[in-house]
């Protein structure tokens, strides 16, 4: 700006100029002005500050460094882009390995790894489903990621999915250690922090209700009941099996386990490994119920994947070496999370009266079926 001698001024110095030549009503009116534009800038600078985005979904997935949990943590971000993942392997250097590849292969897909504000939609948590100490630890390390990005602290999960297992070739000690038990320390560290109308998915199998079916009525009365608890009904049967498994020898072991109630019917000879296998799904299918019971609020469900093309089904005789093709009729873990991903985000999928049921997909792969624990869904 210039003066009358075409110099230039400040802008505010020739801004108090033309106020001082005015009335004291229009000097009243100048500043009411300047008090405005002044609060119009506050605003528009509280505005353009970064903030927490309003609604993240965040959806814990243990086991998510391989397999299955892998192919479910990369449905889950590509297919919703309000999700963030927390990604739980028990080796935190393969976790972080996996998460690198997942962004990379993401990107190149077109699919952000990030939210608007720069907030990674994986995150990498160590985990062993074994220890109670780990689990502890990572809880507290998702409770802090949640509360950092609220902004309020009151950050919550959408979702937890139960998928850390093992499968053949393991003793039953083990196989309880992290399918069932494990499962347990896993619901009982996370389900708090859900949201109201969270899920709770735990990745079973149907060897789980078949080896419920083929339990004694007593057993499965047990189980079923609901005064059923961890304490009182299901930590008593994982002793008694675990003692029937140590005190027997691989021959007596099928009368050791058909002695207390739970006979593995033809797996008992022929495939001890699926009989234990679905003993340790067969508790945690319990406890899930039990947790359903509880918390109507909640979405608590177990699913079946059916067979899977992963290591898991490679350790298996039948199987070892094979290409997924030469399996006649293994998915793959894309395909095998069908029914956990249609248990997290179908709006009409495992509520109310449908909470603390059994799920899989029909034999189409086009319907989302459920039953009770002690069978499979009717296919």
């Amino acid at each position: 700006v210039q003066d009358k001698r075409g110099e230039s001024q400040p802008f505010l110095k020739q801004i108090w100029a033309i106020m001082r030549r005015r009335s004291k009503t229009e000097m009243h009116i100048w500043g009411l002005c300047w008090l405005l534009l002044l609060a119009a800038s506050a605003v528009s600078a509280f505005a353009a500050t970064p903030s927490p985005p309003a609604s993240i979904r965040n959806i814990v997935v243990t086991g998510g460094n391989k397999g299955q949990g892998l192919a479910l943590c990369d449905r889950i971000l590509a297919e919703n882009e309000d999700t963030r993942v927390l990604m739980c392997s028990r080796n935190l250097q393969r976790g972080q390995d996996a998460a690198d590849k997942l962004r990379r292969d993401l990107e190149e897909r077109g699919i952000a790894t990030s939210l608007d504000d720069d907030v990674d939609r994986i995150e990498v948590i160590q985990l062993d489903v074994t220890s109670e100490e780990s689990v502890a630890s990572a809880a507290a390390c998702v409770q802090d990621i949640l509360q950092a990005s609220s902004g309020d602290g009151s950050g919550s999960l959408y979702g937890v999915v139960s998928n850390a297992g093992i499968l053949w070739g393991y003793p039953l000690s083990e196989l309880m250690g992290v399918c069932a038990t494990g499962v347990r320390r896993v619901c009982d560290a996370f389900l708090p922090m859900l949201q109201d109308d969270g899920r709770l998915i735990v990745v079973s199998s149907g060897l789980g209700p078949l080896m419920h079916g083929y339990s004694s009525k007593e057993r499965q009365s047990a189980m079923m009941n609901p005064s059923c608890t961890w304490e009182g009904t299901l930590m008593p049967i994982i002793e008694e099996l675990l003692d029937a498994y140590e005190s027997s020898t691989d021959e007596d072991r099928p009368k050791a386990f058909e002695s207390i109630g739970f006979p593995g019917g033809p797996f008992a000879d022929s495939a001890p490994d699926f009989h234990h296998y679905g003993l340790s799904k067969m508790v945690a299918d319990a406890y899930m119920k039990v947790l359903a019971q509880f918390h109507p609020n909640l979405r608590i469900n177990s699913c079946d994947p059916g067979l899977v093309y992963t290591d898991l089904i490679l350790r298996m005789p039948r199987y070892e070496g094979m290409s997924r093709e030469e399996t006649n009729g293994a998915q793959t873990p894309h395909e095998g999370v069908e029914a956990a991903m249609r248990l997290l985000f179908d709006d009409n999928a495992g509520k109310d009266s449908e909470s603390g049921k059994f799920y899989a997909m029909s034999k189409d792969k086009k319907e989302l079926l459920h039953s009770d624990i002690d069978k499979m869904p009717n296919k």
